[in-house]
């Protein structure tokens, strides 16, 4: 039981750095989806719809989809 508990810790830790890259990785793509001078609610909208997609993409590649 105490090896799957670590590896649930583990686990947690590469999530956590994964969505961070994931977030890196949207905010670097984002420009080619907005205007320039778009700001705001807008860019936070898109950002998270973005990572959106990217986490179902994730989970449908994973689970064979």
């Amino acid at each position: 039981m105490a090896v799957i508990k670590q590896m649930n810790i583990v686990a947690e830790e590469i999530a956590t750095d994964i969505i961070q890259e994931i977030y890196k990785q949207c905010d670097w793509q984002l420009g080619q989806f907005l205007p320039e001078a778009a700001e705001g609610d807008q860019v936070n909208e898109t950002h998270s719809y973005l990572v959106e997609l990217v986490a179902n993409h994730i989970s449908k590649k994973i689970t064979n989809e």
